[in-house]
């Protein structure tokens, strides 16, 4: 019995095998191209780069589509055996080649035309699991700081909270159905978060010893501050038997309200004690922080009234230095605006200005002038005067 000849047992054409195993090679490497770029414009479109970057993307991948629908059809059921078959094959595959270079070439012009977003892209979504790494690294990291800080008795807050965020944020590392740039932002929040947290845990210790020492430093300043607080009512009587009576009407009260931030001083430094026995050395930074603001109000009020004393002895015995003062600063700003021809601009805010001084000058009456008033309108005018110099010397010079 003879049997009929098995084409698939028949000695493959060489040529038809040379083009099957190029078409093959192509292809594969038409496959790798693509995938790539697809991934980096798919990446690009998550994290807006390049808007209307995938439309355009679109064409380009449809024709790499096509060359694989050709090598997938040429190599279906075609044997590279048999002169007929093969040469038939052969020619589909060389079909299917040309059609998968075009692609590749076609492709290879899309690639170099978007390469900063792809490159930009491409980077992005290949950061991704190293940034959920560091992120994890770093939170294994905070806990042990936190934990740390807490056993050797200075515990902070804040890195606790910071902990717990950048727990949370880490929830959301592996969120299902995310987004690229929903990754990368949810890595970079926890990676941040447990940062600071690390951070503030190991600078605990240092906030506990700030904060003992300013506790022991906070008394000696409370004491100083009472201390000017009882100044402050002999100064006010100064003032009002001395100058009449509006020269300190806005300082009316201010021994009240130096108590009373002295009060609120105290209320704080309390807390301060309490939070530090707790080992919340952060509350008790905050508190501390708290405590020198309201000393620093008491003390304010202590100054405004006897700086105020000083300041109106100081004019009272020599009223016309304050005048002589403006006067001077009023002359080299006239000779300025003479010097660069702005005479028409800025002259008549300069001589309404020096008619006001002399207004204040003759203010200056009675046996009880206010010459708080006067000192206030001095001022006023050389700031007015000093605003016009600005504006001048910012100004072209007139030929």
């Amino acid at each position: 019995m003879f049997r009929r000849s098995d084409p698939r047992d028949e000695p493959a054409d060489e040529r038809a095998v040379a083009a099957r195993n190029a078409a093959t090679q192509a292809f594969l490497a038409l496959d790798d191209e693509q995938r790539a770029v697809a991934e980096a414009v798919l990446a690009a479109e998550e994290l807006e780069i390049a808007p209307g970057l995938a439309e355009a993307w679109r064409e380009v991948a449809a024709m790499g589509d096509a060359a694989t629908e050709a090598y997938l059809s040429a190599t279906a059921n075609r044997p590279a055996t048999g002169s007929h078959a093969a040469t038939a094959a052969r020619s589909a595959d060389e079909r299917a080649l040309r059609e998968i270079e075009r692609a590749r070439e076609t492709i290879r012009r899309f690639r170099d035309s978007h390469a900063r977003p792809l490159d930009e892209a491409a980077y992005a979504r290949s950061s991704v699991p190293r940034m959920v790494q560091q992120a994890r690294t770093a939170l294994i990291e905070a806990r042990t700081a936190v934990e740390v800080a807490e056993a050797g008795g200075t515990r902070s807050r804040r890195a606790a909270e910071r902990l717990t965020e950048a727990e949370r944020a880490a929830g959301r590392l592996e969120a299902p159905g995310a987004r690229l740039r929903e990754h990368l932002q949810a890595a970079e929040h926890t990676l941040e978060l447990a940062r600071s947290a690390a951070t503030l845990a190991a600078e605990a210790p240092g906030t506990a010893e700030a904060a003992r020492t300013a506790l022991r430093s906070i008394a000696t300043r409370r004491s100083a501050a009472a201390t000017k607080a009882g100044r402050i009512q002999p100064a006010l009587s100064s003032l009002r038997r001395e100058f009449s009576e509006p020269c300190s009407r806005d300082l009316t009260g201010a021994e009240a309200l130096a108590h009373e931030a002295i009060a609120e001083a105290d209320r704080a430094i309390t807390q301060t004690r309490r939070l530090a026995a707790d080992g919340d050395w952060d509350e008790a930074a905050d508190q501390i922080a708290a405590a020198r603001s309201a000393l620093g109000r008491a003390e304010e009020h202590h100054d405004l009234v006897t700086d105020r004393l000083s300041l109106l002895r100081d004019v009272r015995a020599d009223p016309g230095q304050q005048a002589a003062d403006a006067r001077f600063v009023l002359r080299d700003a006239q000779r300025l605006v003479v010097d660069r021809g702005l005479v028409a601009e800025f002259g008549p805010v300069l001589d309404a200005q020096s008619v006001r001084l002399a207004n204040a000058q003759e203010r200056l009456t009675g046996a009880h002038p206010d010459y708080w008033l006067y000192l206030t309108e001095v001022r006023g005018i050389r700031d007015r005067v000093k605003d016009v110099v600005a504006r001048a010397r910012s100004t072209p010079p007139r030929s």
